[in-house]
């Protein structure tokens, strides 16, 4: 199906015909006759009555009215938005992390937007917690945040991008774990954790979950942040429950990673205030989610041919760079 096709068959609900359709849109009409009929092939619906030359929507066509309006309506917004980031080509925007989103995985998903734009430079800064993150977007010192849900505040727009999997990441050469079996945190009793000391809405989710399993997590260090915990796991502190996206990079490295069950995962996306968003802003939401989409799209595709998170995630990291340097 194409913008195209919804476009005609709008004008013809809209103009009550064909002829004055086609008139309108400065066509033949047997072009904009055939593209309905097209239209209705790969639809397998007929989408009008054919009373001699007049057509009347039928019950189908009716269906279709509303949702191709909407279809047609958030083509013209976005058309607005990339006009707008294009007449944009200088500048930058101040984009909030919190120390639960790793500030990797934003950069990650920035890439396509800087090479699209690289006239606009990208101000991450990462905040203590939600309630900071969110607060700074709401006085206007952040465009954008990147934040877990519920967001602490109320009078932010909200921008649902999916979820974030943590997955368990011991050092290198753990023995007793199977990369291919999800690992029972009730069984993380005499496990060593790393924590990081910031991500206190993390950590608070994770002990409640252990909670749940009559855990009580053994904690040998607190580290600063991401890569500080990383680094410990790495040589061999302890394990440590880290975003997808990073325990990919920590399995590059050689660290074993497991899911878990049952699973940890987190909802996230972006904050911003309502309304005021400039058109350079706008994009990166776009460019952000479709990235996020595509790498989610990969993964699960992975996942149907068989293999397991972590494989199907690098992967999808492995084509995804291939792509670019194409």
């Amino acid at each position: 199906m194409e913008i195209r096709q919804l476009e005609y068959f709008l004008a013809v609900v809209e103009h009550n015909g064909v002829n004055r359709a086609a008139q309108q849109l400065h066509i033949a009409q047997a072009s904009l006759s055939q593209s309905i009929r097209q239209l209705e092939r790969e639809l397998k619906l007929t989408l009008f009555h054919r009373t001699g030359r007049n057509l009347v929507l039928n019950s189908a066509g009716e269906l279709l009215v509303e949702p191709a309006r909407r279809v047609l309506r958030d083509v013209v917004a976005v058309r607005d938005i990339m006009r707008g980031a294009r007449e944009l080509q200088v500048g930058s925007i101040t984009i909030g992390t919190m120390p639960e989103m790793s500030s990797d995985a934003v950069a990650a998903w920035s890439a396509s937007f800087t090479r699209l734009h690289p006239g606009i430079r990208l101000d991450l800064v990462e905040h203590a917690s939600a309630a900071e993150l969110c607060e700074e977007v709401s006085v206007g010192n952040c465009e954008l945040g990147f934040t877990t849900f519920p967001a602490p505040v109320d009078d932010l727009a909200e921008v649902d991008l999916g979820v974030q999997r943590l997955l368990l990441v011991m050092p290198p050469g753990t023995t007793g774990a199977d990369p291919a079996e999800p690992h029972d945190l009730a069984r993380l009793e005499d496990v060593p954790l790393v924590v990081s000391s910031s991500a206190h809405r993390e950590n608070d989710f994770v002990t409640t979950l252990l909670g749940q399993e009559a855990v009580v997590p053994r904690i040998v260090a607190r580290a600063p942040n991401r890569h500080a915990q990383l680094t410990l796991v790495l040589n061999g502190a302890g394990s440590a429950f880290l975003p997808l996206r990073m325990a990919a990079a920590a399995a590059r490295m050689g660290a074993v990673v497991v899911e878990t069950r049952p699973v940890l995962r987190t909802p996230f996306g972006i904050v911003y205030r309502d309304g005021g968003l400039n058109p350079a802003a706008q994009s990166f939401v776009i460019e952000s989610g479709a990235t996020l989409n595509r790498w989610n799209e990969l993964i699960a595709g992975f996942q149907q041919e068989g293999l397991s998170l972590l494989e199907a995630t690098l992967r999808a990291d492995d084509e995804l760079h291939a792509r670019k340097r194409a």
